[in-house]
Parts: structure tokens; sequence; C-alpha cells
């Protein structure tokens, strides 16, 4: 096995399950690939559950919250050489969507007042009450004094913090603090190692699976 950024590549995975299934369905035009194609989708709902177990036994966050991000493939080969690739993907997950997030809907400090530059022009206004977030389990939220939680005019909403700068519509201009991707929160070794074990015996068993019901239908055709 071998590990590249976001990337578990499982060398010979499957392969005493291909080599038995080339053996068993040697008469059946395309039966190996057949089979291999109707596996493939279970060991990926498979380890896509597996992923989310193992993320949640170290960040604080949903399991929706985690699938809204993630991005689970293998690319498979069969030849001289079986090889597939577990790939696992996907952006940063706004800080927002972790639990023990605060605010949780977007509130005002009455008790403060800002200059904040809106078409051109400064002007006093209450900022939003300071967010408090965090990503890892047996942590308190880290309060961030210049964040605030907003909704967005696509209704998005998020904790956001000014930069400083200035949009071209002549506004503050914000940018949405965001917690880790799901490639990175799978980056401990052990964990990846034990998630393409889990890949690998999901596989095998799917294609015994497979290839007995290939066995009788094509028993059933002739």
């Amino acid at each position: 096995m071998s590990t590249t950024g976001g990337m578990i590549a499982v060398k010979s995975f499957g392969g005493e399950a291909l080599d038995h299934a080339a053996k068993v369905l040697a008469g059946i035009p395309d039966g190996v690939n057949k089979a291999v194609r109707s596996a493939l989708p279970r060991t990926v709902s498979s380890l896509r559950g597996e992923s989310v177990r193992a993320i949640q036994t170290k960040y604080d966050i949903s399991a929706a919250n985690i699938r809204s991000k993630q991005n689970i493939s293998i690319r498979y080969s069969y030849g001289a050489v079986s090889e597939a690739y577990v790939l696992f993907s996907g952006r940063k997950i706004p800080l927002y969507r972790y639990n023990g997030t605060s605010p949780k809907n977007p509130a005002v400090n009455a008790s403060k007042t800002v200059m904040v530059n809106i078409d051109g022009t400064l002007k006093p206004m209450h900022p939003g009450v300071a967010a408090a977030a965090h990503q890892l389990k047996g942590t308190s939220p880290t309060k961030f004094q210049n964040a605030f939680v907003t909704k967005m005019d696509s209704g998005h909403v998020g904790i956001f913090e000014r930069t400083g700068g200035v949009t071209s519509s002549g506004r503050d201009q914000i940018k949405e603090l965001q917690g880790s991707s799901v490639p990175q929160m799978l980056g401990n070794e052990s964990v990846q190692t034990h998630l393409a074990d889990r890949a690998s015996q999901k596989f095998e068993e799917r294609m015994e699976h497979e290839i007995l019901r290939i066995l009788n239908g094509w028993g059933q055709g002739k």
C-alpha cells in the first residue's frame, strides 16, 4: 500500500478474488469485468461508511456534513497485474459545519460598534457576536474575536472574518473560516491501512456474490 495526498493506493487489490473469478468465469464472455463492475459500487458504499466512522472517532462533526464533502472512487484495471486505487478527495469543510459552533444563527453584539465600509463609505454598525468553534473531540471551542456567523445572499451560513480588503462593490472583504478536508482527516497512516484492508475484504465478499449470480444467470440462459 502507498499513500499520496488524499489517495490510498493498494497494489494487487483483490488479486486472489480476481484470479479465482478468471478461472471460474473463463467460459463466460466478459464475465470478470461484469463481476467487478457490480462489486465495486458496493465496495465504495462500504468504504464511505467506514471512513465516516473513522473520522468521527477524532473529529466532532456529523456524518451528513462529512458526506457533503466526501468523494470516494476506485480506479480498476485487470490484466497481467491487477491494481486498484482507492481515492479520497474533497474540499475543506466550512468550520461552521462542525459541532460546537456558536452562535448557530447570525447574531449582533449590540454592546459594541465598529466602522464598516459600505459602498465606499465608513459607517458605524454593531458587529456580529464573536464566533466560537472547534474540530477535535475533547477540546473546547475556540473563540474568534474578529469572526462572526453570517448568512450570505445565496443563503449560505458560515463563520466569516474581515480580511482588511475591499470588494469591487466597495464593501469590506470577508473570507470564510474553513476546517479540514476529508483527505486531511484521513491522513493518519493507520487509519488508511484499516480502510484499505476493509475495502479489500468487502471487494472479495462482493466478488463471490457476483460470481454466483453470473453463473446462475448464465446457466439459466443456456
